[in-house]
């Protein structure tokens, strides 16, 4: 399954941000654990420390002692109730004269000290350097990853706008591609300009070089329809006449075909009957041996949502190249309810089916004369039109069917 860039790197992001976020809270947890057990022998070797000078008359002793080893009074006596209420006894130790209790409080330690003229409540310093660095870092780590992650997004706006000028030159409207960063995708918007800029140019000299040729074609052959008018032998005049009008319609085919090509020629899909799509086929294939030659089963007369002028050329155009390459010049269509078959008999192709399907293919060798460019026209314009063209060699038939229902 293939998946665009852009969901490739919000994947990356949010991979990345769950798992260093995972990794930062095993650190912290593991720095909180570590810290709490020094902080607890810590605490222990204090209050051993507070035993070896404990005695009601050195009170001050106490002070001074919690205060070098990193701890401050607490004077608040509502603070000091609610710490001895809900703390938690981490150690103790009770002598003679004095009581001293290692006191756990929302994850902070306490010493309590009861003497008997003397009690106090000292809350340990907190100075966990590591911890601090590793939550500072984690902040600046969400800081950085966010930053990065709209700045990116913001870089493909440019992107999304190519695309769309892009799409519009596809649908033959103007871009100008104009207006991008000099970064990587304002190069390649102009590189794209620049091969979009060769590439019109080219199509409009192809256009502009076969209509000077159909041009000059459509001259001699008008003289020619002229002339054979004023021939007197009816059977010769009306030769001559099918002659220059079978010219002239080919001339036709060829625009139309450049022009449905070259993105020019907009389809116009209309329902029609297959018996009615075979009746302007066979106007176009202009023989008059047509019902000899051609065999019509109708199964099913279905109705095709397609381009009439268009649809019965590539029809045509099986038609003919059916009786061209039959080796009894006869050929058979077969009409159902969701496909067509037009069937001739002849030797098996020399190479697959999708060969013949690129323009310019033909048999090597091959008697007929032609550009092959007749399957390829037929397979372009199905697909133009959301058909299927299917090929079989049976029963030493060729067999070409044209699906448009699934």
């Amino acid at each position: 399954m293939k998946h665009s860039v852009y969901g490739k790197l919000v994947f990356l992001f949010i991979a990345t941000f769950f798992l260093v976020c995972f990794l930062f809270i095993i650190l912290l947890k593991l720095e909180k654990h570590t810290r709490y057990q020094e902080d607890d022998t810590h605490q222990k070797n204090v209050i051993r420390g507070l035993v070896n000078i404990y005695d009601s008359d050195y009170f001050m002793d106490f002070s001074s002692y919690l205060a070098n080893s990193g701890f401050e009074a607490i004077k608040d006596l509502s603070l000091i109730k609610r710490i001895k209420k809900n703390s938690k006894v981490v150690y103790k130790y009770k002598g003679k004269y004095c009581s001293f209790y290692s006191l756990d409080y929302q994850n902070s330690f306490f010493i309590s000290i009861n003497c008997k003229n003397y009690s106090g409540l000292f809350k340990q310093n907190d100075n966990n350097k590591v911890y601090n660095l590793l939550l500072f870092g984690f902040f600046f780590f969400l800081f950085v990853v966010c930053f990065m992650y709209f700045s990116v997004l913001k870089s493909f706006e440019p992107i999304k706008r190519l695309r769309k000028e892009v799409n519009s030159v596809t649908h033959g409207e103007k871009a100008t591609f104009e207006d991008y960063e000099d970064n990587e995708i304002g190069k390649i918007a102009k590189e794209f300009k620049r091969a979009f800029s060769k590439n019109q140019e080219l199509i409009e000299s192809r256009q502009l070089f076969l209509r000077a040729i159909m041009h000059e074609l459509k001259t001699p052959i008008g003289k020619g329809r002229i002339i054979s008018e004023m021939i007197q032998e009816e059977k010769q005049k009306f030769r001559l006449i099918d002659i220059f009008e079978r010219l002239d319609s080919l001339i036709d085919e060829f625009a139309k075909i450049e022009r449905l090509f070259s993105k020019n020629y907009n389809l116009c899909i209309k329902p029609y009957n297959f018996s009615t799509i075979l009746s302007e086929a066979r106007i176009y294939l202009m023989r008059d041996d047509f019902d000899s030659n051609v065999s019509v089963k109708y199964f099913y007369d279905p109705i095709l949502y397609v381009d009439l002028e268009i649809f019965s050329l590539i029809l045509k155009n099986m038609l003919d190249n059916a009786l061209k390459y039959s080796n009894n010049d006869f050929c058979e269509v077969e009409c159902y309810e969701n496909s067509f078959i037009v069937k001739n008999t002849g030797s098996p192709l020399s190479h697959p089916i999708e060969y013949y399907f690129e323009a310019f293919s033909r048999e090597k060798n091959e008697k007929v004369k032609g550009m092959g460019l007749g399957l390829y026209i037929v397979f372009e314009i199905c697909k133009m039109h959301g058909f299927n063209l299917l090929y079989k060699y049976e029963d030493d038939k060729h067999c070409f069917e044209v699906v448009f229902k699934s």
